[in-house]
């Protein structure tokens, strides 16, 4: 296509100029002057000559590659991909901002921080309560924790459902190294027990136990055994005892009177009908068969025996067995 120079300046005189074309060149033309424009037909860009070099007329936004900061247009063009995006993070990992993304820009926090999943839970690591110190929720137990427990209305004695932290409450979840104390009353009251896995086992001296022996723990006859007199397995048992009473040891069983408390103690005096100061005691409350532990002193003539007690005690609550 043949060309006209033009060597003078063109006028329009403010009006428009129409189907124009701007130069189609695949490079910038060599030796431009400012305001000399282009067309490039290599990238598909306007370009335009500030007087020391060629800048382009393309409207930027920031991503994929561009980063704009106080005007000023910066291209990253490492860049590849259309939704990459470059995160920025203070020193504790947080994410701050993010424009465009590089590889490794985002930091592996894995070594540095624990995940919010493990505080707290099985294999994690422990949290600190507002007090400063590990929740006993995160504590294992042990063996010296002692639980207040209340027997369970209605329960199965000694099965998994048999105790409750609370009177009246539900039955607690039974756990291998806790001690339980019994505060109930009744026959269980003030007893301890562990728990075996399957059952609740009392740990506490009964007062059916004595001393421990070579053979183990050496257990005292019930008065009901006593009175049957048909058992030869104890240390001291109902046989020997019913021997003794027939033979060489005589027996003398008394029921108290009225007793009348003071200083926090009663005193029950016995008339001793066996003629010796020489013998063995025991104390029973009636209602409940079990033995009492109480202060005793035998001359040939008297056993006296003396028991704690913070009110005065109604005749006929408990039975003394008197064996010399």
């Amino acid at each position: 296509m043949a060309t006209k120079n033009v060597l003078v300046d063109i006028d329009l005189k403010k009006n428009e100029l129409q189907n124009a074309v701007i130069q189609n060149l695949a490079s910038a033309p060599s030796n431009a002057i400012a305001g000399q424009i282009y067309f490039n037909t290599t990238d598909n860009m306007l370009y335009i000559y500030d007087g020391s070099s060629w800048i382009t007329g393309k409207t930027y936004t920031e991503g994929n590659g561009i980063d704009i900061t106080n005007g000023v247009i910066s291209i990253d063009n490492s860049v590849t991909g259309a939704t990459k995006t470059k995160i920025t993070y203070n020193a504790q990992g947080l994410i701050t901002a993010g424009a465009d993304l590089v590889a490794n820009d985002i930091p592996d926090l894995s070594s540095t921080y624990v995940a919010t999943t493990l505080l707290g839970a099985n294999s994690g690591v422990a949290t600190l309560g507002a007090d400063g110190k590990v929740p006993s929720s995160q504590l294992p137990a042990y063996v010296d924790d002692v639980i207040d427990a209340y027997i369970v209305s209605g329960a199965t004695a000694l099965s998994s459902g048999w105790l409750s932290a609370t009177s009246g409450g539900s039955a607690l979840t039974p756990e291998t190294g806790k001690i339980y104390v019994v505060l109930s009353s009744g026959e269980y009251q003030n007893k301890t027990y562990r728990w075996s896995g399957t059952t609740y086992v009392e740990i506490s001296s009964s007062p059916a136990q004595a001393t421990e022996s070579s053979a183990g723990i050496a257990e005292l006859a019930t008065q009901n055994e006593v009175n049957t007199g048909t058992d030869d397995t104890r240390i001291v048992t109902p046989l020997k005892l019913a021997t003794y009473t027939n033979g060489m040891a005589k027996k003398i069983t008394a029921n108290n009177t009225a007793l009348t408390q003071s200083s926090g103690v009663v005193t029950w005096t016995i008339s001793n009908t066996l003629g010796t100061g020489d013998v063995t005691v025991q104390v029973f409350e009636i209602s409940t068969n079990n033995q009492v532990m109480a202060e005793v002193s035998a001359t040939s003539s008297a056993i006296t025996i003396k028991m704690n007690s913070a009110s005065n005690v109604s005749a006929n609550t408990y039975k003394a067995v008197i064996i010399g």
